[in-house]
């Protein structure tokens, strides 16, 4: 079994991937995106606040420890009641309600335990006058304060993180490159990914259409395993969709990626009164991290044909690091089907 282009730079991006995998785990959701947390907090009298915080779980984890981060509030705020737990699939909710003396505006509120993560952490606060505003906390600035703006450019910068935490995205992105031949197909071709998944992540977060996460997420799996097994075919011997409109393909299962784009936006929500604009930013930033992605791997291609090494190796090494993706893939869509029965 062969396949007949060899491009040292489509196995090489695969590598780095799997390495990345590996060190990363091979648990289904962490393959398909690290994602943030999210504190909102609504101010339903002045200084009294409802709290809802919703944290990443660990795959597997079967106690309501989540990833062991606690928001931190102003010595000036105190609970005026228990904290309710709640454990979902792959979230811990806490909501209890704070009271603060002076408000919490100008005030810093910090999340400890999130310097000892990958987690970024969104947080909103709705004042009582319907002013909104929003803050990222990351690793490197788990302490932040609350001032005026909504901080829209964090909605770019979270788009850009979930494409690139996005392993499954990513190697779709990747299988594509692989797919076709010509600078003009891979536009067509990436165009296409691109405008079907923008329209799926516009109707799903402003709630026009809805599928369940779980279902999404396997079908992402399977259209890697998709492209894969495309990929060890010859050429000749491929689909007739694969051979003459690889653009379909890509549209197809671009609008079932754009369900999975749309799961981390969901959960964090959009600003009510700039919500348009947040929706685009966080598509720009999908767009960045996917012109990264196919960037790479072209450059990489550039560099690569300047190198001579020997048909037969590079086409060995391709055909063994498909094997793997596909490999990765199906475990994937194995775990994520049972996720699904099991639920």
């Amino acid at each position: 079994m062969k396949i007949s282009r060899p491009f040292l730079a489509e196995f090489a991006l695969i590598v780095i991937a799997l390495f990345v995998f590996t060190f990363a785990g091979l648990s289904p959701s962490s393959a398909h995106e690290v994602r943030p947390g999210f504190l909102k907090i609504d101010e339903i009298s002045p200084g009294t606040y409802a709290v809802s915080w919703k944290q990443p779980v660990r795959s597997g984890a079967q106690n309501i420890a989540g990833l062991g981060l606690r928001p931190v509030f102003p010595a000036s705020c105190e609970r005026s009641t228990d904290s309710k737990m709640r454990l979902l699939p792959g979230v811990l909710i806490e909501t209890f309600t704070l009271i603060c003396a002076g408000g919490l505006r100008g005030q810093a509120i910090g999340i400890e335990g999130l310097q000892k993560t990958i987690t970024d952490v969104f947080v909103q606060l709705q004042e009582a006058d319907d002013n909104l505003l929003h803050i990222r906390m990351t690793p490197e600035q788990p302490l932040q304060i609350f001032t005026g703006g909504v901080g829209l450019f964090n909605y770019l910068l979270l788009g850009i993180e979930h494409l690139v935490f996005g392993y499954d995205h990513i190697l779709f992105i990747i299988g594509l490159v692989m797919l076709v031949s010509g600078l003009g197909r891979l536009v067509l071709v990436i165009t296409g990914f691109t405008l079907a998944h923008s329209v799926t992540l516009g109707l799903s977060v402003l709630d026009v259409i809805y599928l369940p996460a779980a279902p999404v997420e396997a079908v992402i799996a399977l259209s890697i395993v998709f492209v894969a097994t495309e990929l060890l075919r010859p050429e000749e011997s491929r689909a007739r969709l694969t051979q003459r409109h690889p653009q379909i393909i890509a549209l197809a299962f671009g609008l079932l990626h754009g369900f999975g784009f749309a799961g981390v936006l969901s959960d964090i929500g959009l600003p009510r009164e700039t919500g348009f604009f947040a929706l685009a930013l966080f598509n720009i930033g999908l767009e960045i991290g996917q012109l990264c992605v196919v960037g790479l791997c072209l450059g990489i291609s550039f560099v690569a044909r300047q190198t001579s090494i020997a048909p037969l190796y590079s086409a060995r090494a391709q055909v063994g690091i498909v094997i793997a993706m596909g490999g990765l893939a199906s475990y994937w869509l194995v775990a994520r089907t049972a996720q699904i029965i099991d639920f």
